[in-house]
C-alpha cells in the first residue's frame, strides 16, 4: 500500500534542538517511500527534512510531490553527484544537528532520533555522535555496533564509522569542511578522517539503534570503491607517522588472515562431497581465487607491496 503523508502542520517543539535530516537521491522511485514515511513517523517533532534529488528522470518527481507538504526544502537540478547534493543540503540545513538518511536507508523505527537525542542530552559536550545500524543485505539482516571512539582510529583502516547513524553538530562542518569532491564513492569516509585528524572535535558513542542500512549503494562496490579508501587512508594526516604506518601494516595483515582464512573455508564447504576423496585440497593461493573476487585479492597485495617495506 502506497504510503500517505499527513499534513504539515508545524510540531511543537518545545525547546527541542532541531534535527536537519537531510535525503540526497536520484532515480530512487523504488524506495524513496519508505524513507520518506519513516522520516516523517519520527516521534521527535523538531525535525526538519531537507530533500536534493539530482534531476531524476523516474517516479521520483511525483513521489517527492505527493510529499511536498512534511518537506522542509526540496530541491531538484542536477549536480555532480552524491556527495556535491549532500553539499548541497548541509547549505539548507539549520539545524542544531546534522543526519543523512539516503533514499534506499531508513530510521530504525519511529523513535530512533527521539532515542538519540536522549542520548546526546546526557553528554552533551559532544560534537559528533554515532550509534549503531542495522544492515540489510537482500533478506539478510546483521546489527552492527562500532567500536568506541578511543577505537575509531584503528576502525578506520579496514572499516568505517556509521554515516547513516550520525549525528554532527552543524558548526562540524566549518571546522572540517564540506565533503571534498575530489572522492566520487568515499567522500564521508574522507570527512571521518578528518574528524578522528582534529582534536579539537569532541566523538561520542550514543547506545542505541539509529538507522537501517541498505547495502549495494555506490560505496558498497568494493572493486572501484576500495582504491579510492587507500588513496584517502594514504594522504589523511591521521595516519602519518612510523607507528601508524606500522600499526596499518599489522591490521591489513590481520583482515588478510581472515579473508583467507574464510576464503578457504568456504572453498572447502562448498567442495565437500564433490570429486574423488583421494584428489589433493587445491593450494590455498587457489582457494582464495576461487571464492574472494579477483579485484579484492590484487587490492589487498597492491597495498601490502605499498606499506611494506623493502630491503636496502
Amino acid at each position: 500500500m502506497m504510503a500517505t503523508p499527513t499534513d504539515n502542520t508545524a510540531p511543537t517543539t518545545q525547546g527541542q534542538p532541531l534535527v536537519s535530516v537531510i535525503t540526497v537521491c536520484r532515480n530512487a522511485a523504488a524506495t524513496l517511500e519508505a524513507c520518506l514515511a519513516s522520516v516523517a513517523g519520527q516521534s521527535y517533532a523538531a525535525i526538519e527534512h531537507i530533500v536534493i534529488d539530482g534531476a531524476s528522470t523516474d517516479d521520483t518527481g511525483a513521489i517527492l510531490n505527493r510529499w511536498r507538504s512534511r518537506l522542509a526544502v526540496l530541491v531538484s537540478e542536477p549536480d555532480r553527484g552524491l556527495y556535491d547534493a549532500m553539499n548541497k543540503g548541509i547549505g539548507r540545513a539549520s539545524g542544531d544537528f546534522i543526519i543523512f538518511i539516503n533514499a534506499d536507508d531508513v530510521f530504525a523505527g519511529p523513535d530512533a532520533i527521539r532515542d538519540a537525542m536522549r542520548e546526546i542530552a546526557r553528554q552533551p559536550d559532544g560534537d559528533i555522535y554515532y550509534g549503531s545500524l542495522d544492515v540489510r543485505a537482500g533478506a539478510t539482516r546483521h546489527h552492527y555496533v562500532p567500536p568506541p571512539p578511543d577505537q575509531a582510529a584503528e576502525e578506520m583502516v579496514t572499516g568505517c564509522l556509521p554515516h547513516q547513524a550520525t549525528m554532527a553538530r552543524r558548526a562540524v562542518f566549518d571546522r572540517t569542511g564540506l565533503f571534498d569532491l575530489r572522492w566520487r564513492r568515499h567522500a564521508d569516509y574522507d570527512w571521518w578522517l578528518k574528524a578522528l585528524a582534529d582534536p579539537t572535535i569532541r566523538i561520542r558513542q550514543i547506545d542505541t539503534v539509529v538507522a537501517s542500512f541498505a547495502l549495494g549503494g555506490a560505496s558498497s562496490d568494493l572493486a572501484k570503491g576500495q582504491p579510492e579508501v587507500f588513496a584517502i587512508q594514504n594522504a589523511s594526516r591521521l595516519y602519518s607517522g612510523a607507528a601508524w604506518d606500522r600499526r596499518r601494516i599489522e591490521l591489513l595483515q590481520k583482515a588478510w588472515l581472515g579473508a583467507r582464512m574464510e576464503a578457504a573455508s568456504l572453498r572447502d564447504a562448498a567442495g565437500s562431497g564433490h570429486g574423488s576423496a583421494a584428489t589433493p585440497p587445491l593450494p590455498w593461493r587457489a582457494r582464495v581465487a576461487a571464492v574472494l573476487p579477483a579485484p579484492r585479492v590484487r587490492l589487498i597485495r597492491k597495498v601490502k607491496r605499498r606499506l611494506l617495506p623493502r630491503d636496502g
